[in-house]
């Protein structure tokens, strides 16, 4: 049985130029006639998020900042916001300082996005964000999660610099090649994941989750259908038990056929 379908957004349901395509609305559609709702988790922010579900008939809810934020779009306000405190947002900031050189910081609390000059590298679609001056100006009232980039390294490398350091203080997330996040502990996709099945009375043995990315490892470990795209991390294909076509060529609407498998009771 499946009776909810949980999808990344970036390299997942949009496809390199941030759009959602034909193909993928009408599958989300045809899902929800069946009455399966398909809900957003990613790493974005509720504002984004908010304007990505409503274009792709998305909802009830949304899974936001890598679990950290489940917002209900019928209602549009918060559920739940798990944040990094005042004083442990600090004393992070002041930890990558100290440990990377360059390091240049981001951060986000709830639809406020916050970037230091140079942290994005190109320019993403429906996102101009003026530069702060320093992350630390913006840390009064917590912040959602913080994320770190440093030139020329890699979000392992940065991973394994920081985790001896940091592990104690926050949980460390990988959601792409060049930058790393971090969440209060206890926050992940499976967390958000958790509490929309107890909100939404189902069973996590009956989602379906599907995702590109490190950050969606904790999801589809915990689903009952962890899915997956053949533009995905290579880590994600020992716990996927299906494997689509890449997000530029709608994968996703892929998952409308094995749904149908899977409730046929068919081989999928």
């Amino acid at each position: 049985m499946i009776r909810l379908l949980v999808t990344d957004l970036d390299g997942t349901l949009l496809d390199d130029k941030g759009q959602v395509s034909q193909a993928n609305r009408d599958s989300i559609a045809s899902l929800a006639k069946m009455g399966i709702p398909t809900i957003a988790a990613t790493a974005r922010s509720p504002r984004s998020t908010k304007r990505i579900s409503y274009l792709a008939g998305l909802g009830p809810y949304a899974i936001c900042a890598n679990g950290a934020v489940v917002f209900d779009l019928e209602a549009s306000e918060i559920v739940s916001h798990d944040f990094i405190s005042a004083t442990t947002a600090v004393e992070v900031t002041a930890i990558l300082r100290r440990e990377l050189n360059g390091a240049i910081l981001a951060g986000e609390l709830l639809e406020e996005f916050y970037a230091e000059g140079g942290f994005f590298t190109r320019p993403l679609p429906g996102l101009d964000i003026p530069p702060i001056r320093r992350l630390e100006d913006h840390l009064g009232a917590g912040i959602t999660k913080i994320i770190a980039r440093v030139a020329g390294a890699t979000s392992e490398q940065l991973r394994d610099r920081l985790v001896p350091l940091l592990s104690e203080l926050v949980d460390i997330t990988i959601s792409g090649p060049d930058w790393i996040e971090f969440a209060a502990h206890g926050v992940s996709k499976a967390s958000g994941v958790a509490r929309i099945c107890e909100i939404m009375a189902v069973e996590v043995s009956e989602v379906a989750a599907i995702g590109d990315q490190r950050n969606d490892l904790t999801m589809l470990a915990m689903v009952g259908h962890p899915l997956t795209l053949a533009n995905a991390h290579p880590d994600l294909f020992a716990f996927a038990g299906a494997v689509f076509s890449p997000s530029n060529e709608s994968g996703f609407a892929e998952v409308l056929p094995y749904v149908e498998k899977v409730l046929a009771g068919a081989p999928s």
